[in-house]
């Protein structure tokens, strides 16, 4: 047999780049693990700078704050949810309805929620509880005009409620992406950049420093005059509605839901349907001075009614409801217009129960078919004042500035007639108009004062009413 054998020098120059292949590997597995280490550092400082200019300048929502605060403490023991605005957590005792319902329930409510905001929490919640049942309130305001446009300005700034405090898994980041346009990643992801502006002022800064310092914001404890938080998403007050004036903030061409609205009122429905989660819609009661500023309030729920008995699904809008059955009209029942007090939402809370726990043939009885068939046939009363603003117009050559055009807000109109009277500020009482059915009347914009009607029924049943309203 012939062996070959290599020379020495061979042997050796291969061994030497050998040698020089490990140590390059070597050498390479340090620089890679040196960028690593860089890029984590990096990363660690940038969160921390995120947070100290978070605490610095960010004005946090208290509300939702602490509110995702004691959502999170109770994973995985959560039976029951309510979604939508403040009509919510003004509206809803979820201690009631525990009582009742012998469940845990809780209201996952945020300012201005959309359906958008909810179909997410709903989500989040079916994702650390067993959800069986959500009530989703449908208030209108959060689903017609540009706040029920979802990818405008207003519903954008909404939306950063809810993706503030969200915990960060996969379904945040997909919310955040959803509810942010591109332009809006910056401010929705870093709150600080939202106070840009502020970024001098050591007056800002102080008070944000200031406030962030205290028991109460470190306690999660709400703080607000005749208001308190509890655990459970209620805002408990004992505001009552003293002035009954409402400024409008829909006009009647924009009581319908938006597309996007609608969009995700099906998405919603859809996933509960699929995960066999109960679902029930609803609204809830605000004073009548509102749902008749609207002009227009049936074009709104007869959407919502559309599409919840396209999917068999109950809708129960509590401004239709009987006067007999739920005698609520009265401002020591409302902290506004809008939401309830703690005596309004005890009232409607034990009542809501009683209708939800009810196969929905039985509850028909309750409610009137349509919010034109209640003005028709409720008994007549006025309730206050709403105001729109109308534009400055041109009077032989001379500026008239902008005005408000104020009416008299009144179940029954046509069987209202009113007399009313003017105390500018300042200024002596005078009477608008006697008696007639005229409910409308313009006022200036810059003026202030009381208004006094006296009202009475055409028919001549009853007697003379009264009540003032500041304008």
């Amino acid at each position: 047999m012939i062996r070959d054998c290599l020379p020495f020098s061979k042997v050796k120059r291969r061994l030497k780049n050998m040698d020089a292949e490990r140590t390059g590997f070597f050498c390479g597995r340090r620089a890679f693990g040196r960028t690593v280490c860089q890029m984590l550092a990096a990363f660690v400082l940038f969160l921390a700078g995120t947070k100290l200019l978070n605490y610095l300048y960010w004005q946090e929502e208290d509300w939702e704050r602490i509110l995702f605060h004691h959502f999170y403490a109770q994973e995985k023991n959560i039976d029951n949810i309510c979604l939508g605005s403040s009509h919510v957590f003004c509206g809803f005792d979820p201690e009631i309805l525990d009582e009742k319902s012998g469940k845990n329930n809780f209201n996952l409510a945020t300012s201005g929620q959309s359906l958008m905001g909810s179909y997410y929490l709903l989500r989040e919640a079916d994702r650390c509880n067993e959800i069986e049942r959500v009530y989703l309130e449908l208030y209108y305001t959060c689903s017609t005009g540009g706040q029920g446009r979802y990818q405008e300005k207003e519903a954008v700034q909404i939306s950063w409620r809810i993706t503030d405090y969200m915990k960060m898994s996969p379904l945040k980041l997909e919310a955040f992406f959803h509810m942010n346009p591109s332009k809006y990643y910056m401010d929705g992801a870093f709150p600080y950049v939202r106070y840009r502006a502020h970024l001098t002022e050591k007056d800002w800064i102080e008070d944000r420093v200031t406030y962030k310092r205290t028991g109460n914001y470190k306690k999660y404890i709400y703080v607000d005059g005749l208001t308190e938080y509890e655990d459970k998403g209620y805002y408990r007050t004992a505001k009552e509605f003293s002035n009954p004036l409402f400024v409008r903030e829909r006009r009647p061409e924009e009581m319908h839901l938006t597309e996007d609205a609608e969009k995700y009122l099906r998405k919603i429905i859809e996933y509960c349907q699929k995960k066999e989660i109960s679902i029930v819609l609803c609204a809830a009661p605000m004073y009548e001075l509102e749902p008749l500023s609207t002009e227009s309030y049936d074009s709104y729920a007869e959407g919502i009614r559309s599409v919840a008995a396209e999917y068999d699904v109950p809708y129960y809008d509590f401004n239709m409801v009987k006067e007999e059955y739920l005698p609520i009209q009265h401002p020591e029942y409302f902290m506004d217009a809008g939401h309830l007090n703690t005596s309004g939402a005890e009232m409607y809370t034990n009542f809501f129960h009683k209708v939800v726990s009810a196969p929905e043939e039985e509850n028909a009885e309750y409610f009137y078919g349509s919010y034109q068939e209640k003005l028709e046939s409720a008994e007549p009363r006025v309730y206050g004042l709403y105001c729109t603003m109308i534009d400055g117009t041109k009077r032989q050559d001379e500026e008239v500035s902008p005005g408000l055009k104020m009416t008299v807000a009144a179940l029954g109109e046509d069987k209202v007639e009113c007399r009313i009277f003017l105390t500018p500020t300042g200024g002596e009482t005078y009477m608008l108009q006697d008696f007639s059915e005229n409910k409308e009347f313009d006022v200036s914009a810059e003026e202030h004062g009381i208004c006094h009607i006296v009202w009475r029924k055409m028919d001549g049943a009853g007697e003379e009413e009264s009540l003032e309203v500041l304008y």
